[in-house]
């Protein structure tokens, strides 16, 4: 009797641990169900901004709460609105429905991110890429909070095939959707004019400045002063216990978060002019540690660097990416306050470590072309004209 191919055990082997990732996010998520059920997510908070698009009330504290009382008879301190108007028009159309449908469409979306950022990153592979995911924390609190990070990763994932398949303006243009957590992803600003990528720098800001544009249509011409002092309300920022970052153990000095800033900006542009994989991948990575402003679910953002890390990345990279991939890494800092700031550290060592040359990497494809094949049907199925 013939033997079965080594690559069938690996794939059995590797839907049976994707199964019990999945049974145990399903437990450590069961209290949380009714919660989920009831509508008690930041979604909340995004169905009220739909609600008040196009108002002078798009970020009024009171009118926010009198439309979430309206949507779910509940409230909650700090959960209005404080994204840009254009996300408060994006989510008009949801707003439209009734609260509770409207959050199971939302969530399908959210679980539809998850799936293009799957299928779309290019490495390690499919199998390995899917099974990480299903013990990934924070992905289940994303979908806990109803939180956008997974259409953040899409975009990511969607930018980076377009760049590989030679669609430069387009990639921009996808990128730019990451304006919707903008302050995440602010080292790309810089990072897309130093590269010398133009066609690339000029999709991305095109449409930066599309949405920008947008958004006084959707909130008028004093938007920027009404959102400014809505995001400074110390009620909209995570508590610290859920904040990955160095800048609450420097008690928000700027020297010291600036310095730190920098060299982790030199050593995220020394890679990213000659890695494509690498700009996309690293720049939530750069100033994740350094923000007053964000949660655990952020975290997810850690994912597609650390995930090339681990396939192609040095030994001591593949360590530091597999800790920030595993669900261990997440109960100690989320469970020890003395231990949160193992999230930052393990955030910086795997920049540090990703920024280093490596000699089977050129411009973000290894030398043996295997990344580039891995998925070609997928992704010409996805992305063809």
């Amino acid at each position: 009797m013939r033997p079965r191919p080594q690559k069938n055990v690996d794939l059995f082997a590797l839907i049976a641990l994707a199964c019990g990732g999945l049974v145990l996010l399903g437990i450590i998520s069961h209290p949380y169900w009714g919660d989920i059920e009831a509508g008690h997510t930041d979604f909340l908070a995004f169905y009220a901004g739909g609600r008040l698009a196009f108002t002078p009330g798009l970020y009024d504290p009171q009118q926010a709460m009198a439309e979430q009382l309206r949507a779910a008879r509940v409230t909650g301190e700090g959960t209005y609105f404080i994204r840009l108007p254009w996300f408060a028009a994006a989510m008009w159309p949801l707003a439209r429905l009734p609260y509770i449908p409207s959050q199971f469409v939302w969530q399908f979306l959210l679980l539809g991110g998850l799936i293009v950022f799957v299928v779309l990153w290019p490495r390690p592979s499919l199998a390995v890429r899917a099974t990480i995911l299903c013990y990934s924390l924070p992905a289940l609190v994303n979908l806990r909070m109803g939180q956008d990070v997974p259409l953040m990763l899409a975009c990511m994932a969607a930018s980076l095939a377009l760049l590989n398949r030679k669609k430069p303006v387009l990639a921009g243009l996808v990128l730019s959707l990451t304006l919707a957590k903008f302050h995440l992803f602010l080292p790309l600003f810089p990072a897309v004019l130093f590269v010398r990528r133009w066609r690339f720098a000029a999709g991305f800001f095109s449409g930066a400045a599309i949405l920008l544009a947008a958004s006084f249509v959707v909130s008028g011409p004093d938007w920027p002063q009404r959102f400014l002092t809505a995001i400074r309300d110390p009620a909209t920022t995570p508590r610290v216990i859920v904040t990955p970052s160095f800048y609450y153990l420097m008690h928000g000095s700027p020297l010291a978060v600036g310095a730190i800033g920098i060299v982790l900006m030199v050593l995220y542009l020394r890679r990213a002019r000659n890695d494509s994989e690498f700009l996309i991948a690293a720049a939530p990575v750069v100033i994740l540690p350094l923000l007053p402003h964000a949660g655990a679910y952020d975290c997810l953002l850690l994912a597609p660097l650390a995930m090339t890390a681990l396939d192609s990345g040095s030994r001591e990279a593949k360590v530091a990416g597999a800790l920030l991939l595993i669900p261990v890494t997440y109960f100690v800092a989320w469970s020890v306050s003395s231990c949160l700031i193992l999230i930052p550290i393990l955030d910086v060592a795997l920049l540090a470590l990703c920024a280093m040359p490596s000699p089977n990497r050129i411009d973000g494809v290894t030398a043996d072309g295997r990344v580039l094949r891995e998925n070609r049907k997928l992704l010409n199925l996805a992305l063809d004209d």
